[in-house]
């Protein structure tokens, strides 16, 4: 299958994913497919749906690389399937962009420090308690899996503006394509 970015309004991005129930060669093609894409596109996460995969699986890899995709400073690298956050604490602002919204960036309250149970590849439970960017990432990824887009924490009137701006940034994107 032909993986690639959902974008903004893809209907996909709005629902709840299913609950993985299957840890065998399908789960692996998922990851690594979804690992293959995050990487083509720059990202740092990305959830299945943002894929078209309709399950709560997500990666992550905070490795930070240079223009030639050469790692410069190990990070963190994540594969959690049926993630959820038990425990949030603290508030922070955070300057956010999403591969399911390319040109957009947006502040919004994210909590500071987070505690996820998750599934491991092989349906082993574990636990991550972690703050800073990796708190901030996990958030955004599983708020992914549960159909909530990053815009729903903005006010009605600044999600509408964003929405506009975003709209016409991808028009003229797919007029210059064409």
């Amino acid at each position: 299958m032909d993986y690639k970015i959902r974008t903004w309004p893809d209907k996909i991005l709005k629902q709840k994913m299913k609950k993985v129930d299957f840890f065998d060669e399908r789960l692996e093609d998922y990851i690594q497919n979804m690992y293959r894409v995050m990487y083509e596109e720059d990202g740092v996460g990305l959830a299945a749906n943002q894929i078209g995969i309709p399950y709560q699986i997500i990666v992550i890899d905070t490795t930070k690389r240079d223009k030639k995709g050469e790692d410069k400073e190990e990070g963190i690298k994540l594969e959690l399937i049926n993630p959820k956050i038990i425990h949030k604490e603290g508030n922070v602002q955070s300057t956010e962009g999403c591969l399911s919204f390319p040109g957009i960036q947006i502040t919004i309250p994210r909590a500071e420090k987070v505690k996820v149970v998750a599934q491991d590849i092989n349906g082993d439970e574990i636990e991550i308690e972690t703050d800073g960017f990796l708190a901030i990432v996990l958030q955004h990824e599983i708020d992914h899996i549960n159909g909530i887009p990053f815009i729903n924490y903005l006010s009605p009137v600044k999600k509408k503006l964003i929405l506009e701006k975003y709209m016409k940034l991808k028009k003229e994107t797919s007029r210059r394509k064409n």
